[in-house]
């Protein structure tokens, strides 16, 4: 019982983030696969809990290749400190995130830092920011199951290159790359560091739409 709880012990006090994601329906806000493709004008929002005290950012990169931040959101006195144990609503308890603009895939750069992050409002795209041409692909197996379109592009996964973050994102910090396990069991998705070591939690979440 006594190396049980030590092993439980160990594994909470890995840094580690859970995210998900959900659609508004008629009867309300739903969990969705984090791989559906949305159409256009379908709102969305993230679910989102840390299991260790810290500042979450959220910047969306549109298909388009224009920037906006999700949390903390701008004007709104939004604080970016998080702590273990509550659920977060992104953008917040109010918003919501509508899908539109170019068919494609929106990049969500997500950071939870230990220490507050300088991050700067975007205002207009950055220099060099392209609009993407990879389009979504339904799979027709789960299609025709399910009635449900995936692509299995989309959803939470590394930031291979956290240099290659947004530069509003980033502010004056240096974001290092790090070894994440992403696992997800039907429910959340879990993001945790191999190990106890202090840092930050850099991933990027697609959200695919039509």
């Amino acid at each position: 019982m006594l190396a049980a709880t030590a092993a439980s012990s160990a594994q909470e006090a890995k840094p580690a983030v859970e995210v998900s994601l959900e659609r508004r329906t008629t009867e309300g806000w739903q969990a969705v696969d984090n791989t559906t493709v949305f159409d256009a004008g379908d709102e969305i929002r993230f679910r989102f809990r840390t299991h260790f005290a810290g500042h979450l950012y959220v910047l969306d990169r549109t298909s388009g290749g224009e920037s906006a931040w999700l949390y903390p959101r701008p004007g709104t006195g939004q604080s970016s400190r998080v702590e273990p144990g509550p659920e977060y609503l992104v953008p917040d308890t109010r918003g919501s995130f509508v899908v539109g603009g170019t068919p494609g895939f929106d990049v969500t750069y997500w950071v939870v830092s230990q220490t507050p992050i300088d991050a700067r409002g975007p205002s207009l795209p950055p220099s060099g920011s392209q609009p993407s041409t990879l389009l979504p692909r339904c799979r027709e197996q789960v299609l025709k199951a399910r009635g449900l379109c995936v692509d299995q592009r989309a959803g939470p996964r590394p930031l291979a290159n956290p240099a290659s973050a947004p530069a509003e994102l980033r502010g004056g910090a240096r974001l290092a790359a790090r070894d994440l396990t992403f696992r997800s069991e039907g429910g959340p998705t879990r993001i945790s560091a191999p190990d106890s070591r202090p840092g930050t939690i850099v991933y990027e979440f697609r959200i695919a739409h039509r």
